[in-house]
């Protein structure tokens, strides 16, 4: 969560460092008071084992706040990044939670493996630490399921309609584990210390399962069309109000739920493919690849339709450089938006577009976009997985040559790139355009499926969000090893 690679949403949003600062600040909350008590602290590791547990506690309340969608703490980095962030802290709040009983099995067992395992047995079968196993147990189920969810047997609202409520769940067992074992606990401080996490956690399920859910339905957004555009490929336009206050920057999405389903278990993310200038019409290029959206064709005109937005931060940043996309699928979508802005604006820019599809009819939206090329300085190269190559096509996938290709003789420090489409393409496509010389900061990329990725900018941001709980860690170190 530090200051990001593409900081392409300025105002709205804390800055990455600061983001990060707090969040450490908040993890080791607790632990940080404990540590002023005045407790005769136990040997070292047995004081990391507290620390371990004290950390996962407050990591898992903190997992309700980067889960939800607040422009105004991280919008400068993103929503993919929060969500990144969001996985890797729950993989290392479950390691945390692994080795807290662990820890203190170990300590002052003098390695001796049947004391270590006899230790262990007696605390997850025993009824005093009851709650701290189901709470363990509901973890790793969390985790298991948030693993599974891309699936294609995973119902997608299954997973959205049991991962909050189990959260919740957990949070109350770890809970009542805490306040009932916990020796720094007791402590009125650390106890409000909990006070202020538990209501931070609590205001956000307010939000995300109350407040949300009921403001997405108040201007009355209703489905004008559907149509298709691509062969596994719709357009849903929308109509909201003509006083509406949604407002936007042309490449950021939209959570949205149609009528009868309710938010905020069947919402789903889709790209604006329309520009700011069109409000109160909304245009979506959507694929058809769920449960959800192979039934978009069917929606009769006049649906009502809920709308939480806008979100992301994979916008244009000001500036009369050259503009490179590179678009795979349905990640042509955002390009759409960004593209009808620049005519919108009469922007003068260069912009170059490369974009991949499995055939033909797999291309979403083309003549759209022919029409666009009529208006602004546009050249469109084309790559086909498979089928009859026509003019200004070539054979895909996308590799570094159709990158360098892209960038031609334009200078590299003065393009900016934006990358939408499937994960793979996007790194590969990031890789070769850093190899060119294209700054990290001028590649800007937004991806729904919140991996991590395996590209070197991914890599990095692995890096940077791995930083925050290494700094977490030393604390937990110096709380271990202090002095009675």
């Amino acid at each position: 969560m530090h200051e990001g690679l593409t900081p392409t949403r300025a105002g709205i949003g804390l800055p990455g460092a600061v983001l990060a600062l707090l969040y450490v600040l908040l993890a080791a909350l607790p632990m940080c008071i404990g540590y002023v008590t005045g407790i005769e602290p136990l040997r070292p590791l047995g004081e990391f084992a507290t620390a371990l547990g004290l950390c996962a506690a407050a990591l898992l309340l903190l997992q309700f706040l980067s889960s939800g969608r607040y422009e105004r703490l991280s919008g400068r980095i993103g929503i993919d990044r929060t969500m990144g962030f969001h996985r890797v802290a729950a993989g290392t709040l479950l390691l945390f939670a692994i080795l807290h009983p662990l820890g203190y099995a170990t300590a002052g067992a003098s390695g001796d493996p049947a004391l270590v395992w006899s230790r262990l047995l007696d605390m997850l079968t025993g009824n005093r630490l009851r709650t701290g196993v189901l709470a363990l147990a509901g973890m790793v189920v969390i985790v298991l399921l948030a693993l599974l969810r891309t699936r294609p047997w995973m119902r997608y609202e299954f997973w959205r309609a049991s991962h909050g409520p189990l959260a919740i769940l957990v949070a109350a067992l770890t809970a009542h584990h805490a306040l009932a074992n916990g020796i720094y606990t007791g402590e009125t401080p650390v106890r409000i210390a909990w006070l202020v996490l538990a209501l931070l956690a609590g205001m956000a399920v307010v939000m995300v399962y109350m407040l949300r859910p009921l403001r997405m339905w108040r201007e009355g957004w209703v489905v004008e069309r559907v149509a298709r555009v691509g062969e596994r490929a719709v357009e849903m336009l929308l109509r909201g109000p003509a006083s509406t206050v949604m407002r936007f920057r042309a490449g950021q999405f939209i959570w949205l739920s149609i009528a009868p389903n309710r938010p905020p278990f069947h919402d789903h993310p889709f790209s604006i493919a329309s520009a700011p200038g069109e409000l109160p019409l909304l245009r979506l290029v959507i694929g058809e690849v769920g449960n959800c959206t192979r039934h978009f064709m069917q929606i009769a005109p006049g649906t009502a339709a809920a709308i939480d937005g806008p979100h992301g931060s994979f916008t244009l940043p000001p500036g009369d450089g050259p503009v490179l996309l590179v678009a795979g699928g349905i990640g042509i979508a955002p390009m759409l938006g960004i593209l009808a802005d620049a005519a919108v604006r009469n922007d003068r820019r260069s912009y170059r577009l490369l974009y991949a599809a499995r055939n033909r009819p797999a291309m979403a939206d083309a003549e759209r976009l022919e029409a666009l090329r009529a208006r602004i300085e546009l050249s469109v190269s084309v790559l086909l997985d498979e089928g009859p190559l026509g003019p200004a096509e070539r054979r895909g996938p996308v590799d570094a040559g159709h990158i360098r290709e892209l960038l031609g003789d334009l200078p590299p420090d003065a393009v900016q790139a934006m990358l939408c489409g499937p994960a793979r393409m996007m790194e590969k496509s990031a890789d070769a355009l850093l190899d060119a010389g294209v700054r990290a900061d001028a590649i800007h990329y937004e991806r729904f499926d919140f991996g991590a990725g395996k590209g070197r900018l991914d890599r990095r941001r692995r890096r940077q969000a791995l930083s925050v709980f290494l700094a977490l860690l030393l604390l937990m170190v110096l709380f271990s090893v202090r002095g009675p």
